[in-house]
């Protein structure tokens, strides 16, 4: 198959889109057959790093371009030029274009919480995903949940909707120099042990408001957190400063911002603890890195969460303040318990391997190719719903 790869956003900090797109590119490096071809657009003409050196891949240039001038002019003329059998795409695609598409989707959240997001860009997703899902050849998502949600939102078919998981990597190798200069940083910053970690976007539906005031609580009410900070990893998206108001007063939480790949694996190995009790997800990767680091973890029981963590952390619901608080207690005062997520949580990271997601991803991909063949640009049968 010949396939192309719209990947001119990478590097753009996307976060979950581009952490599933850098997955894919390696799983499909590991197992496609060598006949395949991959071309992959990128904004300065070079082949991302996972694929750097993969037979089969090569990289053309393609500016993006902001919002519809990308899928209605710059992709479509890219697609003229390089006539492959499949696009691959993340969230949009070309309407009525030539090419079937592969399109990714990581979850829903905008249809069930378009208050998180900005009003256009709520009306924008809720407008065309539908459009392009119910068009594409086939839709892939991250995990079971995701699938169900799409064909019970969209009414696809479901064997249109196929689960490519993200890829959860070992913890990296850092050298002498690269582990000095990370921790220096972080003690500069204020981080020090023993302390829980979020690590993620600051974005409504990641609910660290609520994290914070938990936090606080706990500590309020157990002397034996007194001595815990609670360090906030990740970039603000959207909406006011909920976050730092909720932590006024206390120098018990540290604001971090983005922070480097480096410092990103300090935390996730150092932490007592990782809390990451979102309030929707369609896949959840900061928990399964935590655990692939042997650090326990405490998340949700709500959307695909139980699905990708198992019983391989503590959950809670993310509604309920005091259960947060309650988990928190006991994850960072039940020695225990800890231990039996030291040992769960890496066996459970393990199962999201390279060799996994590029099984899923060939699948998905011939199958979507077979499907699409003669009927491209067409908008496709669908259940009624």
């Amino acid at each position: 198959m010949k396939v192309a790869i719209d990947a001119s956003f990478l590097g753009e900090a996307r976060g979950g889109d581009e952490t599933f797109l850098r997955g894919l590119m390696a799983g499909l490096a590991l197992r496609a057959d060598p006949a395949d071809r991959f071309e992959v657009f990128t904004a300065d003409g070079a082949l991302p790093a996972e694929v750097a050196t993969a037979p089969g891949f090569t990289a053309s240039r393609m500016r993006p371009r902001p919002g519809p001038w990308h899928f209605v002019q710059t992709l479509p003329a890219q697609l003229r030029r390089a006539r492959p059998d499949l696009l691959v795409t993340v969230t949009h695609a070309p309407i009525g274009g030539p090419i079937p598409a592969a399109l990714t989707i990581g979850d829903l959240s905008f249809e069930h919480r378009p208050r998180d997001y900005p009003l256009v860009t709520a009306l924008r997703l809720r407008t065309l995903v539908r459009r392009h899902a119910r068009s594409a050849a086939v839709v892939l998502v991250p995990s079971e949940y995701t699938r169900a949600d799409v064909v019970a939102s969209y009414g696809v078919a479901p064997e249109a909707v196929r689960v490519v998981p993200n890829q959860v990597a070992a913890p990296p190798r850092l050298d002498a120099r690269a582990t000095a200069e990370a921790d220096s940083w972080l003690a500069s910053s204020g981080v020090r042990p023993p302390f829980l970690l979020y690590l993620g976007n600051l974005h409504p539906r990641k609910n660290v408001p609520l994290l914070i005031r938990s936090f606080l609580r706990a500590q309020r009410a157990n002397p034996d957190l007194r001595g815990h900070r609670l360090v906030i990893a990740g970039r603000r998206w959207f909406r006011g400063d909920a976050e730092q108001e909720a932590a006024a007063g206390s120098d018990q939480v540290v604001f971090l911002g983005r922070v480097s790949d480096a410092v990103r694996s300090r935390l996730l190995g150092s932490a007592e603890a990782v809390a990451y009790v979102s309030l929707f997800e369609g896949f959840g990767l900061p928990p399964l890195e935590a655990m692939a680091h042997g650090t326990p973890v405490l998340t949700s029981q709500v959307t695909s969460l139980p699905e990708v963590c198992g019983d391989a952390a503590l959950l809670v619901d993310p509604l309920d303040g005091e259960a947060v608080t309650a988990g928190l207690t006991r994850i960072l005062t039940d020695a225990a318990l800890r231990e039996q997520l030291r040992v769960a949580g890496p066996r459970r990271a393990a199962g999201f391997d390279i060799d996994r997601v590029g099984a899923a991803a060939v699948d998905a991909l011939r199958w979507g190719l077979a499907r699409g063949r003669g009927s491209a640009g067409a908008e496709r049968p669908v259940r009624s719903t």
